[in-house]
């Protein structure tokens, strides 16, 4: 893995999961934006046409508006907000983008994060979702999956 991995955090969205008491949150890692990219136009994109029943016609058509989101939001935030207005009711994306910026930018699913981060490693109780030091990372992925799971986002 690289210095800097890319991760996707996204979760259920659709009736069945909130009935059942989960959110199906999944985070996956990725070495670069390029193979996250690959992934929502691939499996992210099956993973909505099983949900949402699509046919092959409908889900051809959907990878491929997809790929024009992409193209057309370069800007990870947008392309979060674009992805998830189309998956609406069946998955939604809490994070997209590198671990250096989950470390430190003002956004409510890393500021949450790193809020959980400190209270299992004794933050500092008047900044708790304050920025994590590189050499914290390791720390902060592994944090990160117990975040998706028990996480309120």
């Amino acid at each position: 893995m690289t210095d800097d991995p890319w991760a996707l955090c996204h979760l259920d969205d659709s009736f069945d999961a909130s009935v059942l008491g989960t959110k199906g949150a999944q985070i996956q890692w990725f070495e670069e934006r390029e193979g996250l990219i690959e992934y929502l136009l691939e499996e992210f994109v099956d993973l909505l046409a099983d949900v949402g029943e699509l046919d092959e016609d409908q889900t051809e058509q959907a990878r491929e508006r997809f790929a024009l989101l992409v193209e057309q939001n370069p800007d990870n935030r947008t392309l979060v907000d674009a992805i998830n207005d189309l998956a609406s009711g069946l998955r939604r994306i809490a994070w997209l983008g590198p671990l250096s910026e989950l470390a430190e930018v003002s956004d409510e699913f890393a500021s949450g994060l790193r809020t959980y981060f400190w209270t299992q490693y004794d933050g500092d109780e008047d900044d708790p979702d304050a920025w994590v030091p590189e050499d914290l990372w390791p720390q902060l992925v592994e944090c990160a999956q117990e975040y998706m799971e028990e996480g309120d986002f």
